[in-house]
């Protein structure tokens, strides 16, 4: 062993080998040699420290205190403020090129997290609006057929009801292209002046499947009036009739989930559609359940025959702006395009103008997005997902605390 005189030298003391409980006599007792500190070596095992030929790199106390004292001499470097991961920096763009467009998508949440993705609808998406006349919104004639008088109409997407029985071509109702198959046709809640033109645009796209997304009333307001009749067969809404040819029932295991099947005629043609309604989705929040709305997608799916697909709410561009939107993103996703779903809410409002109203919606768009992936076994639920889904259920739990409070109080 080494032991350190005073004098600053090290010498060696032989050490005797204990077998058992018995010690081993060494030899002769070795002249001791001294060295200075300079003289004595260090043996530094490890991978990093092999030579080519595999033997052991030696470095001597000197060079070990001279490293030493040069790293000490580097000046430290601060910590930036913000810390940029890997996965935004250049280095990461040839990742993210390899990648599909899912796990690109997924990678882009984990960046932005629930707040990011707040702050980009505050910031580039609320206030965005499309170029493009209103003149048929804005015509005195068509006040009274508006429910809201701050919810605009593009002239370039309106549904142009084409036979009327008094010529009147307006109803508040926008198409919005999905994809080649898929066309949705969102619109506003029914006034009772509209019903008759609600049909005859139904009967006119040959829809197959009507959404509604809201209760005809809801905290003691008008969303929607009832176009199809609640307590008889059948009901004449101006020169449209409306049968009833399955009574609406609950979709089993989906409790907040009703079909019903209608029939419509308007002079000789007889139409059959499928109506959905959901009724958990609050106004201006998130659906109760997504994986309901999951289900609600589905039931859609099933019925729609590449048809146009009428779906409302209350105004057409909150709840249905946020279930369109879902489905866009999910469209482009399954046929293998990169997404970013700040650009396709813009694209949404260039069609369907003020579509997704706050950013709760928005984030929902995000977490509709997910469900439907995984229930597709197109996304894995791994860290990255798991820990979204934690962030996004803390803030809408927080939110609807802070609405209960709110109701409490009125």
């Amino acid at each position: 062993i080494c032991a350190e005189a005073s004098n600053g030298c090290v010498r060696i003391i032989p050490l005797a080998h204990n077998i058992g409980d018995s010690a081993v006599k060494m030899g002769p007792k070795p002249k001791r040699r001294v060295m200075t500190r300079a003289q004595c070596s260090v043996e530094i095992e490890g991978r990093g420290n092999s030579t080519k030929k595999g033997g052991r790199k030696k470095v001597t106390m000197d060079a070990r205190t001279q490293m030493r004292r040069m790293a000490a001499a580097e000046p430290r470097v601060p910590i930036g403020k913000k810390f940029v991961h890997k996965r935004s920096s250049e280095s990461s763009s040839s990742a993210h090129r390899s990648s599909s467009p899912i796990e690109q998508w997924i990678c882009s949440i984990a960046e932005l997290g629930v707040r990011g993705i707040r702050k980009e609808f505050v910031h580039a998406v609320k206030g965005f609006v499309p170029a493009g006349a209103q003149s048929a919104w804005e015509d005195d004639k068509n006040f009274e057929k508006n429910r809201y008088e701050d919810i605009r109409l593009l002239d370039k997407t309106r549904v142009i009801i084409k036979k009327s029985p008094d010529n009147d071509d307006y109803i508040h109702a926008s198409y919005v292209q999905v994809d080649n198959d898929v066309t949705y046709i969102c619109a506003q809640g029914p006034l009772p002046n509209t019903v008759q033109n609600f049909w005859i645009m139904i009967i006119q796209e040959q829809s197959k499947v009507v959404l509604q997304l809201c209760q005809s009333i809801e905290n003691g307001k008008e969303q929607s009036a009832e176009y199809f009749p609640t307590d008889a067969k059948s009901k004449g809404y101006g020169a449209v009739n409306v049968k009833i040819l399955e009574k609406p029932s609950n979709v089993i295991g989906l409790k907040k989930v009703t079909r019903t099947k209608i029939q419509a005629t308007y002079g000789s043609v007889t139409h059959e559609v499928i109506h959905i309604l959901y009724s958990g989705w609050p106004d201006h929040c998130v659906a109760e359940s997504p994986a309901v709305c999951k289900e609600v997608r589905n039931i859609v799916h099933r019925h729609y025959e590449r048809k146009p697909i009428v779906v409302h709410c209350s105004a057409g561009i909150g709840r249905t702006g946020t279930f369109v939107a879902m489905e866009m993103a999910i469209s482009k996703l399954k046929r293998k395009e990169t997404i970013s779903i700040c650009d396709l809410a813009k694209a949404l409002r260039e069609q369907r103008m003020g579509a997704i109203q706050n950013d709760q919606q928005y984030l929902f768009i995000f977490r509709m997005v997910i469900e439907i992936l995984m229930s597709d076994d197109l996304l894995t639920k791994d860290l990255q997902v798991i820990n979204f889904l934690k962030e996004y259920e803390d803030v809408i739990q927080r939110k609807r605390l802070e609405r209960k409070k709110k109701s409490t109080k009125a």
